[in-house]
């Protein structure tokens, strides 16, 4: 028998496989939260991963942004060649260096997901500078462009969840959607969507109407994709995402058997506990299965701690965030 996600232990949740996963997110109602922890910058806690506060604050699923599988980095752990952390001893960073996903995933008792982007993008991430890595050759707002070799190094890794992103068209996402779910045979659940979009008002071509993002026909193609979760703008992180617009988004992804994401981004990641109270009830009202808070606290790394905290805890209540957060990863 599956059990809600919310009432798994973390061993429990970590052996969950992909599709259980699916219905035991599904059977919480609206009342699974992830987050986003950069691995491409710095810790926000000192000597402490980004995963292990998002964790320690409540969060149920933890997404590795900025991953790259090739090259993996934790910054807050002790490179296991303690010469890796020489050149940034001066400034106090450890890199993390050395441990792999599955340590990772094992050690915060969380299932655990990445970001691939597959496509370059064809508006917003190439239209604004962002941040220093936007500058660096092959990087699209702070995620390497990644290849298929990548997604079969994630399933191998460890990772529960992989989020094909990336802002390109909406034919083109259907498609690298399709070829994921085909290449990832179950093995993973596959995240698809647009969930915010920087610089795209300022993208040449491009319609001021965010709306254009993501809309109920894209949900549903994508769902006929084979995704398995539809990632979109919550309602209130955007403009012109009204309850009423997002509901029909929900509707059109539930229709094709997929779970509806509600992703928190464009720094309100940052905002006040009760901004963020009010996006979790909005959001929740409209049927939204999983929300996922952003990295942009008060910088690129996660999202401020008091703010997961006070997400879980509106639509999770004291009861369950308090025992995810208390739980060891031992049981």
């Amino acid at each position: 028998m599956i059990k809600r996600l919310l009432n798994c232990s973390p061993k429990e949740m970590l052996a969950l496989k992909p599709a259980e996963l699916k219905d035991a997110i599904r059977m919480s109602e609206g009342r699974a939260v992830s987050a986003l922890a950069r691995t491409r910058g710095n810790n926000y806690i000192q000597y402490v991963t980004n995963a292990e506060v998002c964790a320690g604050f409540g969060a149920d699923i933890v997404i590795m942004d900025t991953y790259n599988p090739k090259a993996p980095l934790f910054p807050g752990l002790p490179s296991k060649n303690p010469e890796d952390d020489e050149p940034f001893r001066e400034i106090q960073i450890q890199i993390g260096k050395g441990w792999t996903a599955r340590e990772i995933r094992n050690m915060i008792g969380r299932p655990l997901g990445t970001t691939l982007i597959l496509n370059s993008p064809a508006y917003g991430g190439q239209s604004v500078d962002t941040g220093f890595a936007d500058s660096k050759k092959g990087y699209v707002a702070g995620n390497p462009l990644h290849d298929w070799d990548d997604l079969e190094i994630c399933i191998e890794q460890g990772f529960d969840i992989v989020m094909i992103g990336g802002w390109c068209g909406e034919k083109q996402l259907v498609e690298t959607t399709r070829e994921a779910v085909k290449r990832a045979k179950g093995r993973v659940l596959i995240l698809s969507g647009v969930p915010h979009g920087p610089g795209l008002i300022y993208a040449q071509n491009s319609p001021y109407d965010l709306r254009e993002l993501m809309t109920p026909h894209f949900a549903a193609a994508l769902a006929d994709a084979g995704a398995d979760i539809i990632d979109m703008p919550a309602a209130g992180s955007l403009p012109g995402f009204t309850m009423d617009y997002v509901g029909k988004i929900v509707d059109a992804a539930h229709a094709g058997g997929a779970l509806i994401n509600a992703g928190i981004h464009n720094s309100q990641e940052g905002t006040d506990e009760e901004t963020i109270r009010r996006l979790a009830i909005d959001n929740k009202t409209m049927g939204v299965d999983m929300y996922m808070l952003g990295d942009a606290g008060v910088n690129e790394n996660m999202g401020l701690p008091e703010v997961i905290n006070a997400l879980c805890i509106a639509v999770k209540g004291h009861r369950h965030t308090y025992r995810r957060m208390a739980e060891s990863p031992l049981r």
